[in-house]
C-alpha cells in the first residue's frame, strides 16, 4: 500500500491552507474494504478529507452479459450483484421484468417476495455492521450476527436448495412455493431475532473501543444525504424520512 507525499492542488475544500497532505491508495485488496472497491484517500494527519473512488475493479459486465440471456437466465446474474442479500436482487429483477411486461403476480407470491426481500434486508444489515465492527475492535459482535445469519441462510436453503445465489424468483413467480416446514422456520426465526437484536446492540453501545472510534467519524448531515442522494438506513440515520416501502409501495407493501 503505497504511501507518498503530495503537494496541495488546491482542489480540496478546506477551512484553513495545508501546507501538505498524505495521499493514500487504500484498496483495491485490502481487509477492510471487503471487495475491490479502491479509494484514493488524502489525508490531513490521521483525518480524511478527500476521497476518490475507483468503481472500475467491481465492473463485471452485468448489462453486455444480459444481451445473450432470457428474463428468467439473467436472474442468476443478479445473484452476483450483492451476494449477500441475492434475494433482494432476485426480486427487484423481476419486478422489473414485469412491470415492463405488464404482468401482476397473484397475492401469495408478492407476500413470498417481501418475505424473502426482507430477510435478505436483515441479513446484509447484519454483515454490514458486523463488517464495521470488526474493523473497529468489535469482534465478538462479528461472530454473535453470524447466527441470525445462519438462521435466515436456512430458510433460503429450505425454498431453493441454495444458501447463496439463490435464483429463487420468476417472470410471474417463484422457484417454488414455501413449505410448511420452510414457514416454521421463518416463525422459529422471527421468535429468535428480537433477543438476538438486544444482545448485539448491547455488544456494540457498551463497546468502548467500537464507541470512540465511531462516535463523531464521517458525520453525514440531513443536507448532505439529501444533496447526495443518499438512501436506506444511510438516509434515515441522517434524518431522511425516506422509504420506498412506505413512499412508493410496491408488492403487498401498503
Amino acid at each position: 500500500m503505497p504511501l507518498y507525499r503530495v503537494e496541495t492542488g488546491g482542489d480540496l475544500a478546506h477551512d484553513e491552507p495545508q501546507p501538505y497532505l498524505w495521499t493514500l491508495n487504500f484498496g483495491p485488496q485490502h481487509p477492510a474494504t471487503h471487495t475491490t472497491l479502491r479509494l484514493v484517500l488524502k489525508l490531513d494527519g490521521e483525518r480524511v478529507v478527500d476521497a476518490m473512488p475507483d468503481i472500475g475493479y467491481l465492473h463485471s459486465g452485468f448489462e453486455k452479459i444480459a444481451e445473450h440471456l432470457d428474463y428468467n437466465q439473467y436472474v442468476v446474474v443478479t445473484d452476483r450483484m450483492n451476494y449477500v442479500s441475492p434475494m433482494a436482487n432476485n426480486v427487484a429483477w423481476h419486478l422489473a421484468v414485469e412491470k415492463l411486461l405488464g404482468i401482476e403476480t397473484p397475492p401469495r407470491c408478492q407476500y413470498l417476495r417481501v418475505i424473502v426481500a426482507e430477510l435478505a434486508r436483515i441479513s446484509d444489515h447484519l454483515l454490514c455492521v458486523a463488517a464495521m465492527g470488526l474493523d473497529t475492535g468489535a469482534f465478538t459482535y462479528f461472530m454473535y450476527a453470524f447466527n441470525p445469519r445462519e438462521l435466515i441462510n436456512d430458510i433460503f436453503e429450505g425454498l431453493c436448495g441454495a444458501r447463496f445465489t439463490n435464483s429463487y424468483t420468476r417472470v410471474g413467480g417463484l422457484m417454488n412455493d414455501a413449505s410448511p416446514k420452510v414457514i416454521q422456520m421463518i416463525r422459529e426465526f422471527l421468535r429468535q431475532m428480537p433477543k438476538a437484536i438486544g444482545d448485539m446492540e448491547a455488544l456494540l453501545n457498551r463497546n468502548r473501543i467500537f464507541i470512540e472510534r465511531t462516535k463523531g467519524i464521517g458525520v453525514l448531515t440531513r443536507q448532505e444525504a439529501i444533496n447526495r442522494g443518499c438512501s436506506g438506513p444511510v438516509a434515515r440515520a441522517s434524518g431522511v424520512a425516506r422509504d420506498l416501502r412506505k413512499d412508493e409501495p410496491y408488492l403487498c407493501y401498503r
